[in-house]
């Protein structure tokens, strides 16, 4: 079993050549073997099979400054999530994609296009000049683990771009088109992934951490049944995932274990089947500062940017014990969707791992908890614990801002919310060095009940929805299954983890989606604070619509914002692209 170490010299990222540094070119490298040398052994096929995922682990999970194209991207588009931050114009470089005022120059639209496409180049190296020389299991599974990643980077390009290009081999001097359809790049996934297989290797067993942070024979399966299901093949979908649901070697954890998917606890669990293993390595690329690439795949700042906001919080962000560093308030939860999500699970294990009920935020220990809930000496010894009565009138917590806190409800996500065991405390307490999970078996339970649902098998259904329900401990457990409960369920299952925004453009339902929520912004307030101290800590909100009084119009255009454009970066030095859809006017 090999083990994955994100190295830092990576041997593809500097031959891109969209390169802006071309003069760099002519320098001679050092300490580097020429491409008729290296491509021969199994020793060499290792070394560039762990370039390439270190290659997609930088583009895909590190981080622009204090964003990341990937989490943000994908996340704030969805109907689900509030942008939030300090007011309107905070981070204001990727909030337009809530808010659906991006356009093909946008930073997130392009940054997330080149890290797509540099992943893709980087598994093109090891296809490329192992593919046709093959001849060990080791160079074999090399290149299929390489060919399953790639299918899993146009699988992504086609959900969030329309007809990008479909890149099957080493672009040497041509330039790239545009796919011929969505489901001409989807089918490719399906056929990719499948011709993989033989070659890929199974994980060994629910405790084999390692097996989820490469491409086994189960993330293939993954890939494709997700892209057969995006491209309408429904049968296919069925059989490509139907194996992954029913392996042994993957299990969802147990319900009190689920708050542990989205943190350090639950890295290699037995649930994941593929994720970014982040290992920290402050020697590399210069040293320990935040800033260094070997950092960024920690997602440095990118917890400030989605832990509470702590100008907003008495004491600091770090008054409530479950944060980890004082944050700004970013990727705050719909308070539509929670209510709905709270009548529908109620006290469950997945909805308190989700968001916090103002009672639970303001006296729950064990959710949540303040530094003040304990009572010191004056040596600073622990005594005692404040009763409920005093912590209801407790003036070290609460939200105090005048305002109202943006894009805040009367609930507070923790969900994607850094804790202080993710914390890499040799590079910072905001550097979140939990596992960025691409696939877990939670979500392919639900692809499979659907492809299920939609080929008329609502048993088969019924059966993995109902896995879902029981182990998030839901108060709802369906008797029945139709679509509706499907769509409901992967909701409340997979909040911001990318999911939402991809499924509503599938299922047709994105504009009444969008509709409901452009412009709705809650500003959040604490009784305590508002009455001047006479009433017990506890949230309410008002709904504002802050882009309607500026004279802005927030709109969801049907035929356009389904898809992003494709960059106007890409178009003005590719004379072979062209825009589509809506874009293209």
């Amino acid at each position: 079993m090999k083990k994955i170490l994100f190295s830092v010299a990576l041997l593809s990222a500097g031959m891109m050549v969209t390169s802006s540094c071309e003069d760099m070119l002519e320098v001679e490298q050092k300490a580097t073997s020429s491409t008729g040398n290296f491509y021969k052994t199994d020793n060499d096929a290792k070394s560039a099979v762990t370039a390439m995922y270190a290659t997609y682990s930088n583009e895909i999970s590190g981080n622009e400054g204090i964003w990341n194209a990937y989490i943000m991207g994908l996340n704030y588009s969805s109907d689900d999530v509030f942008a939030a931050g300090g007011d309107m114009n905070d981070h204001a470089d990727f909030r337009i994609l809530n808010e659906m005022r991006y356009d093909p120059s946008s930073a997130p639209i392009k940054t997330l296009y080149n890290h797509i496409y540099k992943a893709i180049y980087s598994a093109n190296l090891v296809i490329n000049y192992f593919g046709e020389t093959a001849d060990t299991p080791i160079k074999k599974q090399a290149v299929a683990e390489a060919r399953v990643m790639r299918a899993w980077a146009h699988m992504l390009a086609a959900q969030v771009y329309y007809q990008p290009p479909l890149i099957d081999h080493l672009i040497t001097t041509e330039k790239p088109t545009n796919a011929e359809s969505q489901k001409a790049i989807l089918d490719w996934c399906v056929k990719e992934c499948e011709e993989a297989m033989p070659d890929l290797a199974e994980r060994k067993g629910q405790s084999d951490k390692e097996g989820a942070w490469y491409a086994t024979k189960g993330f293939a399966q993954f890939v494709a049944g997700k892209a057969a299901l995006f491209a309408g093949e429904n049968d296919k979908a069925v059989s490509m995932l139907k194996p992954l649901v029913e392996s042994p070697n993957y299990a969802l954890v147990p319900g009190n274990r689920f708050r542990d998917l989205f943190h350090v606890e639950g890295d290699g669990c037995e649930e994941k089947i593929f994720e970014f293993n982040y290992i920290t390595n402050t020697a590399a690329s210069g040293g320990g500062a935040p800033w260094n690439p070997s950092n960024n795949r920690g997602r440095w700042m990118v917890a400030n940017v989605l832990n509470w906001r702590g100008d907003d919080i008495v004491g600091g962000g770090k008054s409530p014990k479950i944060c980890s560093t004082g944050g700004w308030g970013g990727g705050s939860i719909n308070q539509d969707f929670a209510h709905k999500m709270l009548e529908n699970d109620g006290d469950s294990y997945r909805r308190k791992a989700t968001f916090l009920t103002s009672d639970e935020f303001f006296y729950d220990e064990d959710l949540c908890g303040w530094r003040s809930d304990d009572v010191t000496d004056e040596k600073g010894n622990v005594i005692g614990k404040l009763t409920r009565e005093q912590k209801e009138f407790d003036p070290n917590r609460g939200i105090r801002k005048d305002a109202g806190s943006f894009s805040r409800s009367d609930v507070m996500e923790v969900k994607m919310m850094m804790h202080p065991n993710d914390a890499g405390l040799a590079v910072g307490d905001n550097c979140n060095q939990t596992n960025l999970c691409l696939a877990r078996l939670g979500e392919a339970y639900l692809l499979y009940a659907e492809a299920c649902i939609a080929t008329g098998n609502n048993a088969e259904a019924k059966k993995y929805i109902n896995k879902i329900q029981e182990r998030a401990g839901s108060k709802t457990i369906s008797s029945e299954v139709n679509m509706q409960v499907l769509r409901d369920e992967k909701q409340y299952e997979l909040w911001f983890e990318g999911c939402r925004w991809l499924d509503i453009v599938r299922w047709g339902i994105a504009k009444e989606c969008y509709d409901k929520v452009l412009d709705n912004i809650p500003l959040q307030f604490d009784e305590y604070w508002t009455s001047g101290g006479t009433k017990p800590h506890k949230l309410y909100y008002t709904i504002h619509h802050p882009f309607a009084n500026a004279g802005i119009k927030l709109e969801f255009v049907a035929g356009k914002n389904e898809y992003w454009p494709i960059p106007q970066s890409v178009l003005e030095v590719n004379d072979q692209m062209h825009q589509t859809r809506g874009w293209a006017k």
